[in-house]
C-alpha cells in the first residue's frame, strides 16, 4: 500500500475486515496512533489491534511475543482471538491484550534495567530471528512518499543512506550480538496498573549488535536534548554501558536520525505541522553539527 493510501480511513477498513476473520467486533474502535502502523483500541473487548505495513513483520511479532512469554519477560501479549494475525491485501493486523497504563511514567533507569534484562535472554532455539539491518525501510519509504519530496531531497536522503551503510559496515561492536528490540525507547515501554514495566512493539526485533538498542537513549540525550543529564546517568548506571564512550556512536546517531526523518516523512501531506517538521529534519541532516530542535510525534 502506498504512503498516500495508508490513512486513518483506509486502515479502519482493513481493521474491520480483519476483525471479522478474528471473531471480534470492530464497532466503535478508536484510532490511538498513526505512524509506521495504525493502532486501534477496540470498544468491544480489551484489545489493541495493530494494522501494519509488513506481513513478515506481523507474523514475527506474534512469535516474538510467545518467545518472550516463555522466558517470563514482561512484554505485550497476544489477545485470545480466533487468529493470531490476519492479512488483508499487503497489510497485516495483529491483536494484543490491552495494557491499562499507569499514570507513572517509565524512568530512564527502568529503561536501562529492562534493556539489560532483554539483552541477557539467550537466542531462541525454535525461532529464526532475522539479521539486523540498520536502515531496512528507508529505501521503500522514499519510493512510497511520492511527490511529497522534491527530487533533490529524495536524492540527498538516498545518498545519505548509501554513505551511512558504508560507515556502518566498518564498525566494531564491544557488546557482541544477540536478540535486540530494534527501537528501544520509552514510548515502547508501558507501566501497567500493577507497576510492571512491559515492552511493546516487536516489529524490528532481530539478531544484531546490542549497541543499536543501547544507543537510542544516547541519541535522545546527546543529539535531541529529550533526556536530562540525571536521566541519562541513571540509564547508563542501570544498563552498565555508556554508548557515548564508544567510537561507533556518531554513525549510529546519524543512522537513527535518518530513520526518524523518513519514518515521519510517511505522513507528509497529512498536516502542515508534520510537513514543516520533515523538511526541517532534512535540512538538519545536511549539517551534523547543527543543533536539533525536533518535535516528538
Amino acid at each position: 500500500m502506498e504512503n498516500a493510501t495508508f490513512t486513518p480511513q483506509t486502515t479502519r477498513q482493513v481493521l474491520e475486515t480483519a476483525c471479522e476473520c478474528a471473531g471480534v467486533d470492530p464497532s466503535g474502535a478508536e484510532l490511538v496512533r498513526m505512524g509506521e502502523n495504525a493502532m486501534f483500541r477496540l470498544a468491544s473487548a480489551p484489545i489493541i489491534a495493530r494494522v501494519g505495513r509488513s506481513i513478515t513483520a506481523g507474523r514475527k511479532e506474534a512469535r516474538i511475543a510467545t518467545w518472550l512469554a516463555s522466558h517470563q519477560f514482561p512484554a505485550a501479549q497476544l489477545a485470545p482471538t480466533d487468529r493470531e494475525f490476519v492479512t488483508v491485501g499487503d497489510l497485516v493486523v495483529t491483536f494484543w491484550e490491552f495494557i491499562e497504563e499507569s499514570d507513572e511514567p517509565v524512568s530512564s533507569g527502568e529503561l536501562g534495567e529492562v534493556l539489560r534484562r532483554l539483552h541477557s535472554i539467550p537466542e531462541p532455539s525454535d525461532l529464526a530471528l532475522p539479521f539486523f539491518e540498520p536502515m531496512p525501510k528507508v529505501g521503500s519509504r522514499l519510493k512510497a512518499i511520492g511527490g511529497f519530496l522534491s527530487e533533490e531531497e529524495r536524492a540527498f536522503l538516498s545518498s545519505r543512506k548509501d554513505e551511512l551503510d558504508e560507515q556502518f559496515a566498518g564498525l566494531s561492536f564491544r557488546l557482541g550480538f544477540g536478540p535486540v528490540h530494534g527501537d528501544f525507547h520509552k514510548a515502547n515501554l508501558m507501566r501497567d496498573r500493577n507497576g510492571t514495566v512491559k515492552v511493546i512493539d516487536f516489529e524490528d526485533f532481530c539478531w544484531g549488535p546490542r549497541e543499536w538498542d543501547a544507543s537510542v537513549e544516547a541519541v535522545r540525550y546527546r543529539a535531541l536534548g529529550w533526556v536530562s543529564d540525571d536521566e541519562y546517568d541513571a540509564y547508563v548506571k542501570a544498563y552498565g554501558f555508556d554508548p557515548l564512550d564508544w567510537e561507533g556512536f556518531p554513525v549510529i546517531r546519524a543512522i537513527r536520525e535518518l530513520n526518524m526523518t523518513t519514518w515521519l516523512a510517511q505522513q507528509l501531506g497529512q498536516s502542515p505541522e508534520i510537513d514543516g517538521e520533515v523538511h526541517r529534519r532534512i535540512a538538519d541532516l545536511r549539517d551534523t553539527e547543527r543543533p536539533r530542535q525536533w518535535k516528538t510525534f
